[in-house]
């Protein structure tokens, strides 16, 4: 030590040091520190170099820093790990990592090079002028687009987690009864699709009977009593049922065996999945029409929802009327007159000068029998998703309707039900962990009769909800998904729409991720005059020139063997 230190040492009684908080917790991209503390350490004046009770120079400093609690950050000495994993140049710590996320792995780095450095060397100043710098750069995160509703990444952090771990999760099962005459007692490693397919369900039937800002009880207790979850779990439990387990995974499988000609044991696409889902839900109604009750004022007894599949990417207006008021036009066939001779004329084709687009001032005023659940099942690429597509998809979360999107990775299916504003980040639930199938209990009936019902054990209503959701980047989804949009009536729908077609105005440069349109082409309508002269005219030509084109030998002409 020189004389300037020492002179500056002495005049210093106290000093005034930044202390990190312990409790930094990792919160999916965000790093939330609860805040700083100041405290005030008085320091003694250093003892003289000549006094040498006190030893040398550096036994000073040690018992400093013994005295003060301040120990230096010593960079960890262990060797780099090899394969997958690294280790950190500052702390010696190890963390996992994959090939595609470089990027960010280089980021994390320069992370851990900034808090590396030792807390004595820090300047007041500087920290300071980096905590303005971090709460400027609160402005700038991206908003979270969750099912229809929007959440801060910082400020609704409670809320967000409040609403994800209401969401319905349906995982892999194993024990449930035999899949005849396959002998498959689990859905490991092949029923990602079906059960991310139930979670749609799930979430589509909650907004349904319930409605979007409902959640289930938080006591187990009151949960086996809530008529809407004990549906739920009798509806997705997996035992093979027509008019009690509905949605089981041994209907989805009777299901793509017999329109589908889908194995038990083979993958699902999004778009299969997606009729799987129809056909159920026109089961299920079926079934409803059937037994209809008295209780017609209870909630659960409305009819379920219809579903419809735009599966060429376009929704149709007339489509989707015409199925959701099928039950008034068939209740309006027996009042026409049955004399009514049908039109001579075939309809005409929309290319057609004298065709004519339909009234639609009826068809709008007519209420609809239920609501409708939307499904469009999209390609986005064709061996990686096309980013142009990204703003665009995350964009799909925000709207009232959402009800999520089927995709995942390449042979892993997931069910995603949020994204962040910029598209980087999607959040999904994974259906991969195996649980135990749910048991049935035998109750009587007044008549005496008895009856198999699923046991809502404390077990079982816990193992369909999950604190551990997915983030995954919006590069690694797979190009092959399906959009989910639940549309409780007429009004609902055409917000749907607008709010599609107002997105494509504001941005004419991106490409729609889905189109809507009034009509459904009629391919095989007639013709104009003008077009069937031009065909003629074409057909002529090519059979002129054929006349008139000299006949060469060829000495190598194909012999029809």
């Amino acid at each position: 030590m020189n004389e300037s230190s020492d002179e500056f040492s002495k005049n210093i009684e106290s000093c005034t040091l930044l202390v990190a908080p312990h409790c930094i917790a990792e919160i999916g991209d965000v790093v939330a520190v609860e805040g700083v503390t100041l405290q005030t350490v008085e320091i003694p004046p250093p003892p003289s170099l000549g006094d040498s009770q006190f030893g040398s120079e550096e036994e000073g400093m040690q018992e400093l820093e013994d005295r003060t609690g301040i120990t230096h950050i010593v960079p960890g000495d262990g060797p780099e790990a090899a394969g997958d994993f690294d280790a950190c140049n500052e702390y010696g710590y190890k963390y996992a990592y994959d090939d595609d996320d470089d990027e960010e792995d280089d980021n994390d780095e320069q992370v851990h090079n900034q808090a590396g450095v030792p807390m004595l060397s820090l300047d007041v100043s500087t920290v300071v002028n980096t905590l303005e710098v971090s709460a400027s750069s609160q402005e700038l995160t991206h908003m979270i687009y969750l099912l229809g509703k929007k959440y801060d990444p910082l400020h609704d952090y409670a809320p967000r987690r409040n609403d994800e771990t209401s969401l319905f999760w349906f995982t892999y099962r194993f024990d449930f009864p035999e899949i005849v005459p396959y002998r498959i007692t689990t859905d490991a490693g092949w029923g990602c699709m079906l059960r991310s397919a139930q979670m749609m369900l799930g979430q589509a039937l909650r907004m349904h009977y319930k409605s979007r800002t409902w959640r289930p009880p938080q006591a187990l207790a009151q949960r086996k009593h809530d008529r809407f979850i004990m549906k739920v779990m009798t509806w997705f439990a997996d035992y093979p049922s027509k008019t009690e387990c509905v949605f089981s995974l041994h209907n989805m499988v009777a299901a793509g065996l017999s329109k589908y000609e889908t194995l038990p044991g083979e993958w699902y696409g999004p778009t299969k999945a997606s009729y799987v889902m129809r056909d159920l839900c026109q089961l299920y109604e079926d079934h409803q029409m059937k037994s209809k009750t008295k209780e017609s004022n209870d909630a659960l007894s409305r009819p379920i929802f219809r579903v419809h599949v735009a599966s060429q990417g376009t929704v149709y207006r007339d489509a989707v009327h015409n199925l959701m008021t099928k039950n008034q036009e068939k209740q309006k066939k027996p009042e026409s007159d049955e004399s009514e001779t049908p039109p001579s004329e075939p309809l005409s084709h929309p290319l057609d000068p004298i065709y004519t687009t339909p009234d639609s001032k009826e068809s709008e005023s007519q209420p609809w029998d239920t609501s409708l659940l939307l499904l469009l099942p999209l390609r986005l690429g064709l061996q990686n998703f096309n980013t142009d597509y990204t703003v665009q998809l995350a964009h799909m979360f925000s709207f009232k309707q959402s009800v999520g999107v089927l995709g995942g990775r390449p042979r892993g299916a997931r069910w995603f039900y949020g994204a962040t504003s910029d598209g980087a980040k999607l959040y999904g639930l994974d259906p991969h962990t195996i649980q135990h199938c749910p048991q049935r209990r035998r109750v009587k009936l007044p008549k005496g009769q008895t009856k198999k019902i699923v046991s809502l054990t404390d077990d079982y209503l816990r193992s369909v909800h999950t604190t551990n959701p997915e983030c995954i980047n919006l590069h690694r989804l797979d190009p092959s998904l399906a959009l989910g949009f639940y549309c409780r009536d007429r009004n609902d729908f055409n917000h749907l729409c607008d709010a599609q077609q107002k997105w494509k105005e504001n941005h004419p440069k991106m490409p729609e991720i889905f189109a809507v349109a009034d009509h459904v082409p009629d391919y095989s309508g007639n013709l104009s005059s003008a077009m069937n002269e031009m065909m003629c005219m074409s057909v002529s030509d090519a059979l002129g020139d054929e006349e008139s084109a000299p006949i060469e030998d060829n000495e190598d002409d194909y012999v029809l063997l």
